[in-house]
């Protein structure tokens, strides 16, 4: 019995570090994938439409009409489905031109005060090629990064700082969470803000700082994510290291901020630590390691250890 669990524990380890052990694997799932159906435009249309109503409701701030009010929700849906729209389309264009099959963005429409979980494209075929894994997987955060950077520097310049309330009631109220980016906007344009008072984001502030923390998310060096794509195609199996110790990171984390736990749990049932091998031993060129390593500097700069509170 207790070798049957060390035999479970050594295969799921194996898993988690994508070691070579499950190489074939993988490519029998991306195998299995190559004949699929392809999904109808008009899903990835409807789910588009569906999710720029959904973040125009969660961008209402006035009106006392339908039409008001939906105006007023305009500027941060139309400035967070751009950045969206732009990130995947990154992707896709990156794989378009390196001949990987992929989907277009399958955007998710989600009623909350964000009204999104965000856009996905599926990578259907397997990506052979470290230039083709550094194009494909850095081209989404930089187009994003830049677009959020943009939205959140106008943002920041049209947001107010005022004074806090002396009452909130007796519920509960979210404190966002900056990253260092956009603190140092807020500090350059705002300098610093006085004891009792807040800013007061605009909704392309707000737009702005959802992008940011969509980007490090996606740039968390695990897995299947952006960044571990990126960080593999720079220093290949070395990855897990930084795969490990992000996920550590996420675990001390969560006891600052619970939603970092729905990650953990995500990592281990099929974001995984470790990147598929790619037998591919050419070299990078100087310009595609620096446009890898700033994907890196990237996720440093917009990541938020703790997005948001309660109080």
């Amino acid at each position: 019995m207790l070798r049957k669990i060390k035999l479970i524990f050594r295969a799921y380890f194996s898993t988690l570090n994508m070691s070579p052990a499950v190489e074939e694997i993988v490519k029998k799932r991306f195998i299995s994938r190559k004949d699929s159906k392809e999904t109808s435009i008009w899903i990835h249309i409807l789910l588009f439409v569906v999710t720029i109503a959904t973040t125009t409701f969660a961008g209402i701030s006035s009106g006392d009409t339908l039409v008001e009010m939906i105006i007023s929700g305009l500027p941060f849906s139309i400035t967070i489905m751009l950045i969206l729209l732009s990130h995947e389309m990154g992707h896709y264009l990156a794989a378009r031109h390196f001949g990987v099959k992929a989907t277009l963005p399958f955007f998710i429409p989600f009623p909350s005060i964000i009204g999104t979980m965000g856009a996905v494209i599926k990578i259907k075929s397997p990506i052979n090629d470290k230039r083709a894994l550094l194009y494909i997987g850095a081209l989404g955060p930089i187009v994003g990064f830049t677009l959020s950077l943009i939205a959140s520097i106008i943002g920041i310049y049209l947001s107010d700082i005022k004074p806090l309330p002396d009452t909130i009631g007796n519920g509960l109220v979210p404190i966002f969470g900056d990253s260092l980016i956009f603190a140092t906007i807020t500090k350059i344009i705002h300098g610093d803000i006085p004891a009792g008072h807040d800013i007061f984001l605009s909704p392309y502030a707000w737009a702005g700082w959802i992008g940011m923390l969509v980007t490090s998310l996606n740039l968390m060096p695990m897995g299947q994510l952006d960044g571990s794509h990126i960080v593999y195609a720079l220093i290949k199996r070395k990855q897990l290291i930084f795969g490990w110790i992000t996920f550590f990171g996420l675990i001390l984390l969560s006891f600052f901020w619970l939603g970092w736990i729905v990650w953990i749990i995500m990592v281990l049932l099929f974001l995984m630590i470790g990147h598929p091998n790619i037998d591919d031993d050419r070299n990078l060129s100087t310009g595609e390691k620096m446009i890898g390593w700033s994907c890196v500097v990237m996720f440093v700069i917009t990541f938020i250890p703790v997005p948001v509170q309660l109080i």
